[in-house]
């Protein structure tokens, strides 16, 4: 009988881990976003037109002549430099490095207020086909880009006046109040509030170790298409890029890392000499 009730009580320790698995992230994150609206209201209001999305297209190539083209779903990068009606943004280096199979790529930008090809159609847009509905925004052009911080800055033309942000001096502290603006997969401008769950930095990188990123953490969702996201801190300054997220056996998001500010400036000055 003991033995019966004990196989009962594990049974119903599983279940309830994995009903606490499933449901605790969403939990979090809907916390996150209704104690910390007024931070998200403020980024949506002052400085989301730093937010850009980069589409990748590419070319295959047969015997010579161009025979098949892709679009990629898209992923995010920051503005933080304009010079004239030139604009500069940092991305991560994965979300901007060509694939092996591919010929030609472009790298094309789209700003905050720019659609999708799917949202352009379904607005009543005329069909001229996605390759050529891609190719009226501005071409990005790869300024510098260093795996050893998965980091790239990209440069692109355009007319509209967007929001140009600063990267900070210190790297937020953990418990610091912080928040991702991105575009995640079928979103755009998506923002998202969390805290700095790291106490120092921790290295991340590559499954052979070859590369070890030194990362912070942070409960600020992200998902897919986040890649290259600003992470700001509470005075509308970047703290962090965006590289990717954590996941539970469910697939439920359960933290962001990101690429400190102080690797950032390290970033900017190796660029610069």
């Amino acid at each position: 009988m003991k033995t019966k009730q004990k196989t009962v009580f594990l049974r119903i320790m599983v279940v309830l881990i994995l009903i606490i698995s499933f449901f605790l992230p969403s939990i979090k994150s809907f916390l996150n976003q209704r104690m910390n609206s007024e931070f998200i209201e403020k980024v949506g209001k002052y400085v989301l037109s730093a937010n850009i999305k980069i589409v990748q297209l590419n070319y295959r190539n047969n015997d010579g002549n161009i025979s098949s083209t892709s679009v990629s779903a898209g992923a995010s990068g920051v503005i933080i430099r304009k010079e004239n009606n030139k604009y500069y943004a940092l991305t991560a280096e994965h979300v901007i490095k060509e694939l092996d199979n591919i010929d030609k790529t472009q790298i094309i930008i789209l700003g905050y207020d720019d659609l999708d090809f799917k949202d352009y159609i379904n607005n009543g847009g005329e069909y001229q086909g996605i390759i050529n509905y891609y190719q009226q925004f501005p071409e990005a052009t790869i300024e510098y880009s260093n795996d050893k911080y998965d980091l790239a800055l990209i440069s692109f033309i355009a007319d509209e006046d967007y929001t140009v942000l600063s990267v900070a001096d210190e790297i937020p502290k953990y418990g610091d109040i912080v928040a991702s603006m991105s575009n995640p997969y079928g979103k755009r401008n998506i923002v998202t509030a969390g805290k700095v769950s790291s106490r120092k930095p921790r290295p991340f990188g590559d499954k052979a170790g070859e590369i070890q990123y030194p990362i912070i953490r942070h409960t600020s969702v992200l998902s897919e298409g986040s890649s290259g996201s600003a992470l700001l801190n509470e005075n509308m300054e970047i703290v962090g890029i965006n590289l990717g997220g954590g996941e539970n056996i469910f697939r439920k998001y359960i933290y962001g890392m990101a690429m400190p500010s102080d690797r950032i400036l390290d970033f900017f000055e190796e660029w610069e000499h």
